[in-house]
């Protein structure tokens, strides 16, 4: 992404001669970007340069993406990286990430999907410009309570954690600016009333965790904003019951009412819309 070619040339699988980047422009395009794009190149680790006290580079880093690589470590001197706002590393072998993470307070975005994570450093708690958290597809049993002094946060997902624990949301429902969780095929067995203090939360998935069997009044009468509340796949039984229930379906009428007003949303006459129960007695 934006690196200047060097004079090199290599031969591709066709024989044909192609420029390829040399390690000096590549350093001089992170430095004057700040853009470190390391997507798709088999890495074992993240390169040296990256946190060389001797340079100006580490604090010249905005934004790392360095999905699909082999990584298994990130170095503690990632705190070198004192101006970046965003950091991608899904899909690689990580199951810990230094507590120095941290120390890294500009960061607005991070993206850990597909990962061996099983926990998050306390020090998360520190991220406070963080606004975005995902980490789907790993091995987390829980979320630090520190995560509640994230007081950015609006995005969290931890999808298809199979063995994170309800916990994960006792922690989450102190993020006041909180607008969208999923937490969809976990292993949830009740949601905690807490997550009523939520007022901007809008989306709530819980997807797939059979051990949940009810909903807190407080999530539907308290969560203000909340208009997409996803519960298929749980043991929810006559969730129409639930005091507020009907306090959300009017919400979530009204809210879909426009949307389909504005012609960006079809829905099937014959079903009506989905309010995100499978409804059994």
């Amino acid at each position: 992404m934006g690196c200047v070619q060097s004079a090199a040339s290599a031969t591709d699988a066709h024989g044909r001669s192609s420029s390829k980047p040399s390690s000096s422009s590549r350093e001089h395009s992170w430095r004057t970007t700040g853009i470190v794009a390391l997507r798709d190149q088999n890495l074992r680790e993240l390169p040296k340069k990256l946190f060389s006290q001797e340079s100006d580079l580490p604090e010249r880093v905005r934004n790392v993406d360095a999905t699909n690589n082999r990584l298994t470590t990130i170095p503690r001197e990632i705190s070198l990286w004192c101006g970046i706002t965003r950091l991608v590393l899904a899909s690689n072998e990580i199951e810990s990430l230094p507590e120095t993470i941290g120390t890294l307070t500009r960061l607005k975005t991070l993206t850990l999907d597909g990962n061996r994570l099983r926990e998050f450093p306390s020090s998360i708690g520190d991220l406070r410009a963080l606004v975005t958290l995902s980490a789907c597809d790993c091995e987390l049993e829980t979320l630090p309570t520190s995560v509640s002094r994230c007081a950015a946060l609006t995005t969290v997902r931890i999808a298809r954690n199979k063995g994170l624990r309800s916990s994960a949301l006792d922690a989450l429902a102190e993020c006041e600016r909180l607008e969208e969780i999923d937490a969809s095929a976990c292993a949830l067995t009740v949601l905690p009333a807490a997550l009523g203090r939520l007022k901007r939360l809008r989306a709530l998935n819980v997807d797939d965790n059979l051990g949940v069997h009810t909903i807190p009044s407080e999530v539907f009468k308290s969560c203000e904003s909340l208009s997409k509340l996803s519960a298929h796949g749980t043991s929810l039984r006559n969730v129409e019951y639930i005091d507020g229930y009907d306090v959300y379906v009017a919400r979530a009428k009204e809210r879909h009412g426009r949307i389909i007003a504005g012609n960006s949303m079809i829905v099937d006459e014959r079903r009506g819309l989905d309010y995100g129960f499978d409804h059994r007695a």
